[in-house]
């Protein structure tokens, strides 16, 4: 990978790791406090809520906006960039209409006792999501990270004070926390609105585009399904065998664990995906090969002493941060969640990118059928087994295979490359980190979990700069000499 396109990747990935790192950083602080505001059950209910926003945002519009990505570049080219617009919102709005009966049905699996408010909560937080996430997509085409960046932080700050604001003023209870998260969604929304004014009384469905977004992300539809389908199964399951209160505890784990995952693993995900489409565009498969090679070793960077360090702090980690009553049974859960949450970002921000290159998400399909057909009847028999630590293993197995799966089909259609050196040298740079981690006695509480973080994360650096992981100390002494040589110039 040339200098100049490695330097955009790093770069674009330190804005968007922000605007991911603030909203996480947000929805840290609110399962802090809603966990000790609100019952496991309320929470059981709010996150039955956010599971089943996310399949309706995911089936009915993400297709859309994945496809504004991968076609951005060739309209641009064409100059045809304002009929691709056009026509994504008019699909959007469509989208949005066939989300109503679809919350209906939703509303009466999760809530059927709270319906009226679920179901105005559902159909609104679509539409907000569904506005904000077409602008986010549009910006991140531009590769204006900077502005995706504002977006991002003012929704996440929004969420949590008008969340807060309503739990603490009227009641602890799942509506309140939900209609200010919902609330502060719909402001956005409306701000993003703006960006599409002069479009919006000229959307229309462009035979042509509809066409290009048809043949390209139409197999997205069933396959987006499935993927916002495993997790919903998962908390669904989990509510009809052993009740909300139950849903409330693994979702909690599961917002603990997986946030600065998967946040490491977007931010690398949101610069390179619109980098490899571009050279899959200009180079062909042997430009997307070498910078999927660099996503790969970035994500495994990133992600390896992630989920290491998870693990080995989860005692500590869960006792600072999760409310009394979610504590019971949560260290268990830790261990299994947080590998799921690595290889399901390996997955669909590795190893599928092969699906998107070669245009073949029919293909890709396939590879989520096993985690489709496995979830539920793996949570179902571990949970009745072994608790909801059963049902963490159930979902690491299902996804285990879904991955292997991808490995295999995928390979066949593009060759994936993997950077097996690197990935020595990440893991001996891990192994660096743990053992700094066994060595130390912090105290207990936040004081001690603070100084765990810190020395893990200074081993890991410093083993990695030793081993060069990422060209890190390449960079850095180029970047040294620059500094040096400055001031020489400049006399």
């Amino acid at each position: 990978m040339s200098v100049s396109v490695k330097s955009e990747l790093g770069r674009n990935a330190v804005i968007y790791g922000g605007a991911l790192l603030l909203p996480r950083l947000a929805a840290f602080v609110a399962l802090i406090l809603f966990s000790r505001l609100l019952a496991p059950a309320e929470y059981g209910y709010f996150a039955l809520f956010v599971i089943s926003a996310e399949l309706m945002d995911t089936v009915l519009l993400n297709w859309i906006r994945i496809a504004v990505l991968r076609l951005h570049p060739e309209h641009e080219t064409a100059g045809r960039l304002s009929v691709l617009r056009r026509t994504c919102l008019a699909m959007t709005g469509l989208g949005l209409v066939v989300s109503v009966p679809l919350s209906a049905l939703l509303t009466l699996l999760a809530a059927p006792d709270q319906w009226v408010g679920f179901f105005a909560l559902l159909v609104a937080m679509t539409f907000a999501s569904g506005v904000v996430r077409l602008r986010l997509a549009e910006l991140q085409a531009e590769q204006n990270a900077s502005r995706y960046f504002m977006i991002e932080v003012a929704r996440a700050i929004l969420s949590l004070g008008a969340s807060l604001a309503l739990v603490a003023l009227v009641e602890p209870t799942f509506m309140a926390l939900s209609a200010g998260f919902v609330g502060a969604n719909i402001a956005v929304a409306l701000v993003c609105l703006l960006s599409f004014a002069p479009d919006l009384p000229r959307m229309a469905l462009d035979r042509t585009v509809v066409k290009s977004i048809l043949s390209y992300a139409g197999p997205i539809v069933p396959l987006t399904a499935l993927q916002a389908l495993i997790p919903l199964t998962e908390r669904y399951v989990i509510q009809f065998v052993a009740g909300p209160a139950a849903v409330g505890i693994y979702a909690a784990v599961q917002n603990l664990v997986q946030q600065p995952i998967s946040m490491l693993a977007s931010a690398v995900a949101l610069s390179a995906f619109p980098i490899i489409m571009r050279s899959a565009e200009t180079e062909g498969h042997p430009g997307a090969q070498s910078r999927m090679r660099e996503a790969g070793a970035y994500l495994l960077a990133l992600g390896l002493p992630a989920v290491a360090g998870i693990i080995a702090l989860r005692s500590e980690i869960v006792s600072v941060v999760l409310g009394e009553e979610f504590r019971a049974g949560a260290i268990a859960i830790v261990p299994w969640v947080a590998v799921t949450a690595l290889l399901v970002n390996l997955k669909y921000h590795y190893f599928d990118v092969a699906f998107h290159v070669t245009r073949r998400l029919l293909v890709q399909l396939a590879t989520l059928l096993p985690a489709t057909l496995l979830t539920a009847p793996l949570i179902f028999v571990f949970l009745k087994m072994w608790g909801l630590p059963g049902a963490a293993a159930g979902a690491c197995l299902a996804f285990a295979a879904s991955l292997a799966a991808s490995w295999l089909v995928g390979r066949r259609l593009l060759d994936i490359p993997h950077a097996f050196g690197e990935v020595g040298r990440i893991m001996v740079a891990v192994g660096v980190m743990l053992a700094a981690l066994w060595a130390i006695q912090p105290p207990d509480g936040v004081v001690g979990l603070v100084i765990e973080i810190l020395t893990g994360g200074v081993a890991y650096i410093g083993a990695a700069l030793a081993l060069n992981v990422l060209e890190m100390r390449t960079a850095l002494a180029t970047h040294l000499a620059r500094l040096v040589q400055k001031p020489m110039g400049a006399s």
